[in-house]
């Protein structure tokens, strides 16, 4: 595109504009459908340089593409400088309007002259690149949100696993900056300044900040200039509450021939109204993936004080295993339900004795080991609660009566074998009950202590089934 270009031929017949309208109609980006329209309105005003201004959000015009890109375009320096319509409207230049999906997206111009093709063909290509942009504008949406989209979904699932600002912007840029074909990313919030990638200086990025705070509107996208041109700005906010702003930058213009050239580079224009768009989308995503992320942070001492609360009121601070309380609680529920379970209820043989001769601090111990013992031998979905003092209950899901026997003797047997820390044996005696139809929580309670007894009377270190 750059370099000397040929003379372009002219277009005399309707075949040769109908070639030319092909041409425009298969463009395949945005970038190729302005060189194909500004060429081919340059060869229908014989020549003439031909310059295309975007509409900002601003209401001003950016310089977007010209034709030719060469040192010819010397001469018509007004031309590529156009910074507002009513400039170019005063500059007596030839424009038309580029007609975007609900209004005008910009404006094409070239020098006046009296030699030009028919008004017609010139408003038949005008209006075909128009539809063909529209078109584009939507597929490369369509693309890019789809992206968005699943950078939405990953952003939603890393809110608790990603702890910062900082967090966030390393794991996610990269994926931001390809899908907005960006260089570098920065987000101001409270005051702090977080980067990723390729950004303007710190200072330079602080003074552009203080501008956009005094003199922009907080739900206005700002395409920058001066130190940090090529950024792109857009307001953080949740529920109307201002928190900051998102930057995205660029290194390259959408013209970057025209940057040999220092006094166009203030009109040269670096985004296209498609990707202030969707960076609307992800500045508002940000917002309240922010905001989630500080809830989540502020919640976490809150949730842990909880769980240690909750465990507190449901463990046993000696055994660690559940306390009467909460062992009451659960077989009220599993006597409400279909669930089919068994109650074991075991104490420690002769505990007394072993109180008396050892003292408390070694009775503890051995109570502590016996729980340890026990919750080792279950399985995962049955559950242990000391009853009180030496008495201990187990809960035992999905066993049948045959099942539910062999668990207690296994108990028996490894507190039998066990080498505790006194010189004589330690046993427990068990009383075992499977749930009945129409059982209440004592009907269970009763049947495990009278077989516990019976136990006991029975030798000790044994199960009586009752």
């Amino acid at each position: 595109m750059s370099g000397t270009l040929s003379p372009s031929p002219s277009i005399q017949t309707i075949d040769q504009l109908c070639r030319e309208l092909a041409l425009v109609c298969d463009a395949s980006s945005p970038s190729e459908l302005f060189e194909r329209l500004t060429k081919t309105l340059h060869t229908l005003t014989q020549g003439q340089p031909v310059a295309l201004y975007r509409r900002l959000r601003t209401g001003n015009l950016g310089l977007a593409y010209c034709y030719p890109l060469e040192s010819t375009l010397a001469p018509y320096r007004t031309l590529l400088a156009i910074g507002s319509y009513d400039e170019l409207v005063a500059s007596e230049l030839q424009h038309y309007e580029l007609k975007g999906e609900h209004d005008v997206w910009g404006y094409i111009g070239h020098p006046s002259i009296a030699d030009i093709a028919p008004a017609h063909w010139v408003q038949l290509l005008i209006d075909i690149a128009s539809q063909r942009l529209r078109l584009l504008k939507a597929e490369r949406m369509a693309t890019r949100q789809s992206g968005l989209k699943s950078r939405r979904k990953l952003l939603s699932r890393d809110i608790k696993r990603l702890t910062s600002i900082d967090g966030i912007l390393q794991h996610h840029g990269t994926g931001w900056c390809e899908i907005f074909q960006a260089d570098g990313i920065a987000l101001a919030y409270q005051g702090d300044l977080h980067c990723f990638g390729e950004c303007p200086s710190k200072h330079q990025l602080f003074h552009q900040l203080q501008q956009l705070n005094q003199h922009s509107a907080r739900d206005e996208i700002v395409e920058l200039s001066g130190s940090c041109q090529g950024g792109l700005a857009a307001p953080l906010s949740v529920a109307n509450a201002s928190l900051g702003w998102l930057l995205l930058f660029r290194q390259q213009p959408l013209l970057p021939a025209l940057l040999v050239d220092p006094t166009l580079q203030d009109s040269l224009s670096y985004w296209m109204p498609l990707e202030a768009s969707m960076m609307v989308e992800l500045a508002d995503d940000l917002a309240v993936a922010i905001t989630a992320q500080e809830v989540v942070l502020l919640n976490r001492p809150l949730t842990k004080t909880n769980q240690r609360l909750e465990g507190l009121a449901h463990t046993d601070p000696l055994t660690q295993c559940w306390n009467r309380y909460y062992t009451e609680l659960v077989i009220e529920d599993l006597s409400h339900s279909t669930l089919r379970f068994a109650m074991l209820m075991f104490d420690i043989d002769n505990f007394k004795h072993i109180n008396n001769t050892y003292g408390h601090a070694v009775g503890d111990a051995i109570l502590r080991d016996i729980a340890h013992l026990v919750q080792q031998t279950l399985a995962p979905d049955d559950h242990l609660g000391r009853w009180g003092g030496e008495e201990f209950i187990v809960i035992a899901k999905g066993l049948d009566e045959g099942a539910s026997l062999k668990l207690a003797n296994r108990l028996c047997l490894s507190v039998e074998q066990h080498i505790f820390a006194i010189d004589e044996p330690v046993t427990i005696s068990v009383g075992l009950t499977l749930v009945q139809p129409g059982d209440q929580p004592r009907h269970l309670f009763e049947r495990a202590d009278q077989g516990m007894t019976l136990a006991k009377m029975a030798g000790k270190n044994q199960v009586v089934i009752c």
